[in-house]
């Protein structure tokens, strides 16, 4: 039982490893890293899809260093802009694009297209089963699971 385990842990570890491998290589397609990525994803659910950079540095655990160099490449890109923050002077927002939102949407709009490729060898009730699975381990993981839909 303990191989079985073991050899079940590997193939997980092997899969996410190719999933992530995967969408950094259609991520790349679209002009974007994955901390770019995220840091669009973040824009889009913040409150009137802007945010302070710390703020945004924070959502998707990045130096506020590091986020800065990820926006400035988004700027170049016309995926977001920068603009004053009208509650404090001294503050910049950064605000998602309509350019940016619509890359959302093709981003995800691939992940559809490349899933339903991935899970053509599965049944529906393989599927279903799956789904299941895939919850509780996660579940049992974080104690909450990832909104269908958010990424």
């Amino acid at each position: 039982m303990d191989d079985e385990l073991q050899d079940l842990g590997m193939r997980l570890f092997h899969l996410m490893g190719a999933l992530r491998r995967r969408f950094a290589r259609d991520l790349a397609r679209q002009g974007l890293t994955f901390p770019q990525f995220m840091a669009l994803c973040s824009l889009e659910h913040a409150d009137g899809k802007a945010s302070r950079m710390g703020d945004l540095a924070a959502a998707t655990h990045q130096s506020a260093a590091s986020m800065t160099g990820i926006v400035d490449r988004l700027l170049e890109q016309g995926l977001v802009e920068r603009r004053p923050d009208p509650a404090d002077r001294r503050s910049v927002l950064v605000a998602l694009t309509d350019e940016g939102a619509h890359l959302l949407e093709r981003v995800r709009a691939d992940r559809i297209r490349v899933m339903e490729h991935l899970l053509r060898c599965l049944s529906p009730g393989e599927q279903a089963l799956l789904y299941d699975i895939l919850g509780k381990l996660l579940s049992e993981l974080s104690g909450e699971t990832t909104p269908a839909g958010q990424l």
